[in-house]
Protein backbone atom coordinates (compact mmCIF):
# COMPACT_ATOMS: atom_id res chain seq x y z
CA UNK A 1 0.00 0.00 0.00
CA UNK A 2 1.06 3.60 -0.87
CA UNK A 3 2.20 5.62 2.13
CA UNK A 4 3.08 9.04 1.94
CA UNK A 5 4.78 11.71 4.41
CA UNK A 6 3.36 14.54 4.12
CA UNK A 7 6.23 16.42 5.62
CA UNK A 8 8.71 14.82 2.84
CA UNK A 9 5.68 15.39 -0.29
CA UNK A 10 5.01 17.81 -2.47
CA UNK A 11 2.59 18.88 -5.44
CA UNK A 12 4.04 19.38 -8.45
CA UNK A 13 1.30 20.86 -10.82
CA UNK A 14 2.35 21.19 -14.09
CA UNK A 15 1.16 23.55 -16.71
CA UNK A 16 -2.45 24.77 -15.86
CA UNK A 17 -2.06 27.92 -17.78
CA UNK A 18 -4.75 29.46 -19.13
CA UNK A 19 -3.39 29.22 -22.57
CA UNK A 20 -3.50 25.81 -22.67
CA UNK A 21 -7.43 26.03 -20.70
CA UNK A 22 -8.61 24.63 -24.40
CA UNK A 23 -6.89 21.89 -25.45
CA UNK A 24 -8.05 18.62 -24.89
CA UNK A 25 -8.12 17.16 -21.78
CA UNK A 26 -7.20 20.30 -19.98
CA UNK A 27 -10.34 21.31 -18.23
CA UNK A 28 -11.60 18.59 -16.98
CA UNK A 29 -8.45 18.13 -14.80
CA UNK A 30 -9.53 21.06 -13.45
CA UNK A 31 -11.71 20.33 -11.06
CA UNK A 32 -9.98 17.24 -9.76
CA UNK A 33 -6.67 19.19 -9.37
CA UNK A 34 -8.53 21.91 -7.32
CA UNK A 35 -9.96 18.99 -5.06
CA UNK A 36 -6.24 17.28 -4.60
CA UNK A 37 -4.87 20.93 -3.53
CA UNK A 38 -7.26 21.66 -0.85
CA UNK A 39 -6.10 18.03 0.49
CA UNK A 40 -2.68 18.25 -0.25
CA UNK A 41 -2.82 21.57 1.84
CA UNK A 42 -4.83 20.53 4.61
CA UNK A 43 -1.85 17.51 4.95
CA UNK A 44 0.50 20.11 5.25
CA UNK A 45 2.54 19.06 1.48
CA UNK A 46 4.77 21.57 -0.41
CA UNK A 47 3.17 22.62 -3.06
CA UNK A 48 5.09 23.89 -6.08
CA UNK A 49 3.69 24.98 -9.82
CA UNK A 50 5.48 24.91 -13.19
CA UNK A 51 4.33 26.43 -15.87
CA UNK A 52 5.60 26.91 -19.47
CA UNK A 53 6.34 30.50 -20.24
CA UNK A 54 8.68 31.61 -22.93
CA UNK A 55 9.82 35.24 -24.46
CA UNK A 56 8.01 37.65 -26.51
CA UNK A 57 7.94 35.97 -29.99
CA UNK A 58 9.03 32.62 -28.63
CA UNK A 59 13.42 33.54 -29.00
CA UNK A 60 14.12 31.52 -25.83
CA UNK A 61 11.82 28.76 -27.25
CA UNK A 62 14.91 26.77 -28.81
CA UNK A 63 14.09 23.60 -30.64
CA UNK A 64 10.74 23.18 -28.68
CA UNK A 65 9.22 25.98 -30.79
CA UNK A 66 10.16 24.15 -33.75
CA UNK A 67 7.86 21.24 -32.74
CA UNK A 68 5.10 23.82 -31.58
CA UNK A 69 4.51 26.82 -34.12
CA UNK A 70 2.28 28.48 -31.84
CA UNK A 71 5.01 28.67 -29.23
CA UNK A 72 8.15 29.13 -31.41
CA UNK A 73 6.36 32.45 -33.06
CA UNK A 74 4.96 33.79 -29.63
CA UNK A 75 1.53 33.29 -30.13
CA UNK A 76 1.12 31.18 -27.17
CA UNK A 77 2.60 31.08 -23.18
CA UNK A 78 4.25 34.53 -23.68
CA UNK A 79 5.67 35.71 -20.52
CA UNK A 80 4.02 38.27 -18.27
CA UNK A 81 0.84 37.63 -20.12
CA UNK A 82 -2.39 36.38 -18.66
CA UNK A 83 -2.32 33.34 -20.95
CA UNK A 84 0.74 32.36 -19.35
CA UNK A 85 -0.38 32.49 -15.62
CA UNK A 86 -1.99 29.55 -14.03
CA UNK A 87 -5.89 29.26 -14.50
CA UNK A 88 -7.68 31.23 -11.60
CA UNK A 89 -9.06 27.90 -10.55
CA UNK A 90 -5.96 26.28 -9.28
CA UNK A 91 -4.48 29.77 -8.40
CA UNK A 92 -1.53 29.35 -5.83
CA UNK A 93 -1.59 30.42 -2.29
CA UNK A 94 0.90 32.81 -0.09
CA UNK A 95 3.28 29.11 0.76
CA UNK A 96 3.14 27.79 -2.73
CA UNK A 97 6.21 27.59 -4.94
CA UNK A 98 5.95 28.94 -8.59
CA UNK A 99 8.18 27.96 -11.00
CA UNK A 100 9.04 29.05 -14.60
CA UNK A 101 10.94 27.12 -17.59
CA UNK A 102 11.31 27.31 -21.36
CA UNK A 103 11.53 23.37 -21.78
CA UNK A 104 9.19 20.42 -21.10
CA UNK A 105 11.22 19.50 -18.14
CA UNK A 106 10.38 21.12 -14.58
CA UNK A 107 13.70 20.46 -13.78
CA UNK A 108 15.39 22.07 -16.76
CA UNK A 109 16.31 25.79 -16.26
CA UNK A 110 14.41 26.22 -13.30
CA UNK A 111 15.12 26.26 -9.45
CA UNK A 112 12.90 22.93 -8.61
CA UNK A 113 15.55 20.62 -7.41
CA UNK A 114 17.49 22.86 -5.27
CA UNK A 115 13.97 23.59 -3.84
CA UNK A 116 12.51 20.04 -3.28
CA UNK A 117 16.76 19.55 -1.51
CA UNK A 118 16.17 22.69 0.49
CA UNK A 119 12.49 21.18 1.72
CA UNK A 120 13.96 18.16 2.51
CA UNK A 121 11.59 16.34 -0.13
CA UNK A 122 11.62 13.11 -0.99
CA UNK A 123 8.41 12.10 -2.80
CA UNK A 124 7.22 14.18 -5.72
CA UNK A 125 3.57 13.58 -7.11
CA UNK A 126 3.25 14.78 -10.43
CA UNK A 127 -0.24 16.37 -12.09
CA UNK A 128 -1.25 18.43 -14.63
CA UNK A 129 -0.21 18.61 -18.54
CA UNK A 130 0.64 16.78 -20.90
CA UNK A 131 1.17 13.18 -19.50
CA UNK A 132 3.30 12.32 -22.77
CA UNK A 133 5.39 15.03 -22.95
CA UNK A 134 5.90 17.39 -19.65
CA UNK A 135 4.80 14.90 -17.04
CA UNK A 136 6.44 12.41 -18.34
CA UNK A 137 10.18 14.56 -19.28
CA UNK A 138 9.77 15.83 -15.34
CA UNK A 139 8.85 12.33 -13.97
CA UNK A 140 12.24 10.96 -15.84
CA UNK A 141 14.22 13.84 -14.42
CA UNK A 142 12.68 12.65 -10.97
CA UNK A 143 13.90 9.84 -11.24
CA UNK A 144 17.27 10.57 -12.31
CA UNK A 145 17.69 12.72 -9.10
CA UNK A 146 16.25 9.74 -6.89
CA UNK A 147 13.12 10.80 -6.01
CA UNK A 148 10.75 8.48 -5.05
CA UNK A 149 8.22 9.76 -7.96
CA UNK A 150 4.16 9.54 -8.49
CA UNK A 151 2.17 10.26 -11.85
CA UNK A 152 -1.22 10.85 -11.32
CA UNK A 153 -3.55 8.66 -13.56
CA UNK A 154 -6.65 10.62 -13.52
CA UNK A 155 -4.38 13.97 -12.92
CA UNK A 156 -2.76 14.13 -16.36
CA UNK A 157 -3.85 14.61 -19.91
CA UNK A 158 -2.40 13.81 -22.93
CA UNK A 159 -2.09 14.94 -26.12
CA UNK A 160 -3.13 12.36 -28.84
CA UNK A 161 -0.90 11.37 -31.56
CA UNK A 162 -0.29 10.49 -35.31
CA UNK A 163 2.09 8.07 -36.16
CA UNK A 164 4.46 7.82 -39.49
CA UNK A 165 1.51 6.95 -41.21
CA UNK A 166 -0.55 9.77 -40.32
CA UNK A 167 -2.90 7.47 -38.63
CA UNK A 168 -4.45 8.75 -35.39
CA UNK A 169 -3.30 7.65 -31.89
CA UNK A 170 -6.36 8.84 -29.28
CA UNK A 171 -5.37 10.39 -26.41
CA UNK A 172 -6.91 7.42 -24.58
CA UNK A 173 -4.08 4.97 -25.76
CA UNK A 174 -0.71 7.80 -25.30
CA UNK A 175 -2.72 7.85 -21.88
CA UNK A 176 -2.27 3.76 -21.59
CA UNK A 177 1.13 3.25 -23.11
CA UNK A 178 2.83 6.28 -21.34
CA UNK A 179 1.81 5.49 -18.06
CA UNK A 180 2.61 2.15 -18.79
CA UNK A 181 6.06 2.49 -19.70
CA UNK A 182 6.59 4.93 -16.49
CA UNK A 183 5.34 2.37 -14.41
CA UNK A 184 7.79 -0.03 -15.77
CA UNK A 185 10.75 1.47 -14.31
CA UNK A 186 10.55 5.43 -13.76
CA UNK A 187 7.61 6.04 -11.66
CA UNK A 188 4.63 4.55 -9.91
CA UNK A 189 1.05 5.69 -11.00
CA UNK A 190 -1.67 6.24 -8.91
CA UNK A 191 -4.89 7.92 -8.73
CA UNK A 192 -5.42 10.65 -6.85
CA UNK A 193 -7.72 9.20 -4.58
CA UNK A 194 -4.84 7.07 -3.55
CA UNK A 195 -2.85 9.36 -2.83
CA UNK A 196 -5.13 11.27 -0.92
CA UNK A 197 -5.31 8.26 1.25
CA UNK A 198 -1.71 7.44 1.37
CA UNK A 199 -1.20 11.02 2.77
CA UNK A 200 -3.76 10.46 5.96
CA UNK A 201 -1.38 8.03 7.29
Amino acid sequence: MLKLDPRKTALLVINMNNDLLGWEGVAPLVPRLRQLLQAARARGVSVVYSRLAFAPKGSDSGAMGKFWEPIGCGELLTKDTEGAEVCRELEPLPGDAVLIRNRYSAFFNSELDELLRKRGIENLIICGYSTNFCCDSTARDAHFRDYNTIVLKDGTAPIALNDEQNNPISAEEVQKTVLANLSRGIAQVASIAEVVEALSF
